[in-house]
C-alpha cells in the first residue's frame, strides 16, 4: 500500500489516526522494530515530527519503546498487540472504500486510470529528483 494513499484516506478511515502514524503501523508491522530516524527517513519528516507521531502511538498503546540489551543507546519502537489490531482495523476499512472507488470501472477504464496514475507518479519523481539540493 503506497504511503500516499495511506495518508488520503487516513482520516476517512480512523478520525482517531493519521495518514502518517498508520503509516508507521504498517512498517513496524511488515519490517518489525524500528529506530526514530529510520522512520523518520522513510517518512521524509523530521526527527521531532517522528517523534511526536510516535508518542501519540506510545499514549494508545499501539508501540511501544524498547531499549535492547546489546546497545543501551539506541530505543526502538515496536508495534504492540493493540496496533496490530488497530491496523487490521484500519486496513479492513481501507480495502472497503477501495472496493466502493473502483465499482462501475470497465476492465478499459481500470487499466488507463492506472497508466494516467502511473505516469503522475513518474512525473513527481522527476519533479522531486529536479529540485534536490
Amino acid at each position: 500500500m503506497s504511503y500516499k494513499f495511506v495518508v488520503a484516506y487516513g482520516k476517512i478511515l480512523d478520525s482517531d489516526l493519521s495518514g502518517s502514524q498508520v503509516y508507521i503501523l504498517q512498517i513496524l508491522e511488515a519490517e518489525g522494530a524500528k529506530k526514530s530516524s529510520e522512520l523518520a527517513e522513510r517518512l521524509e519528516i523530521s526527527l521531532p515530527a517522528v517523534t511526536n507521531l510516535t508518542n501519540k502511538l506510545v499514549a494508545k498503546s499501539y508501540i511501544e519503546r524498547i531499549v535492547p540489551e546489546h546497545d543501551r543507546r539506541v530505543t526502538m519502537l515496536h508495534l504492540t498487540p493493540q496496533g496490530s489490531d488497530v491496523l487490521t482495523v484500519v486496513n479492513e476499512k481501507y480495502a472497503t472504500l477501495t472496493d466502493a472507488l473502483w465499482t462501475g470501472f470497465s476492465d478499459d477504464e481500470y487499466a488507463q486510470l492506472l497508466s494516467l496514475y502511473k505516469k503522475m507518479v513518474a512525473n513527481l519523481d522527476q519533479y522531486k529528483d529536479s529540485h534536490k539540493e
